[in-house]
């Protein structure tokens, strides 16, 4: 989306004291806190960033910082984050998240480009989401009206079969044998579809979900070993090692500095 807007720092960014959210919703998640820099990582789904305040600085594999104040980074994409201790927005957007279709509509976005857009709501929103630190139901209904839901199916029914696996045993590795057999499909043809479909690998998309429902789990018991092992992680050194490759930083430091804390119910 590429809307004309004053995309300048506000001065009162300064009566507005560092604090970190992060809000877990149906398929899609908030983030915003400020940050410094984020090693090489690579999400399973699409990720929109924003500097909330000013432009942040990405690189890719040719090792080029570039300066964005609006990004899509697509799955499957590695990439690495200097913030400079901004203060950095983030919003998660799942597969199966009913907003995924209004997502891709509003941030058009190609397997292996960042995508850089201009877009004063969305900035605006992540504005008052950081400053006025809001409740869950008020995030969701502001996303909502941004990224309305389409209850359609978005994916091929049969990898929607595989999510469905996915979510639902979290900790049972199937292997690609015992997908082609539940599909009726070659081991090949149904990671070459879900691949097609999803964006990034079978495993790769297994660990992310696997990541985001330890997470919905830490919210819930606050402990982390616990919620790891639930999930399929084999221990808290497993889960802290696909953690930083997913998000570019350890998950103890993150967690023990988020103020607010939300997940929709």
């Amino acid at each position: 989306m590429d809307a004309s807007c004053d995309l300048h720092e506000p001065a009162t960014q300064r009566f507005h004291p560092f604090h970190s959210q992060l809000y877990l919703g149906d398929g899609r998640a908030v983030y915003c806190g400020p940050l410094q820099h984020l090693e090489a990582h690579v999400y399973g789904a699409p990720v929109l960033h924003v500097g909330i305040y000013k432009p942040f600085k990405m690189m890719l594999g040719d090792g080029v910082w570039r300066s964005y104040r609006i990004a899509v980074v697509p799955p499957g994409l590695r990439h690495a984050l200097d913030v400079a201790g901004g203060v950095h927005g983030k919003l998660f957007m799942d597969v199966e998240s009913l907003s995924a279709s209004a997502f891709r509509q509003r941030f058009p976005y190609r397997k292996g480009v960042v995508g850089r857009f201009r877009d004063a709501e969305i900035v605006e929103l992540f504005h008052w989401i950081f400053e006025e630190n809001p409740r869950q139901p008020e995030v969701e209904a502001r996303l909502d009206r941004l990224l309305p839901a389409e209850h359609g199916a978005t994916v091929d029914p049969r990898i929607a079969q595989i999510l469905a696996l996915i979510r639902n045993e979290p900790d049972r590795n199937y292997s690609q044998g015992e997908l082609g057999e539940a599909l009726g499909l070659s081991p090949s043809r149904v990671l070459h579809l879900f691949s097609s479909e999803i964006g990034v690998p079978y495993r790769r998309y297994r660990m992310w979900k696997r990541l985001w429902l330890a997470t919905e789990l830490l919210h819930a018991n606050d402990n982390m070993t616990m919620a790891a092992m639930e999930c399929g992680f084999a221990d808290a050194s497993h889960y802290s090692h696909a953690f930083r490759d997913t998000f570019g930083v350890n998950p103890a430091p993150v967690f023990r500095k988020i103020e607010r804390f939300e997940r929709l119910v």
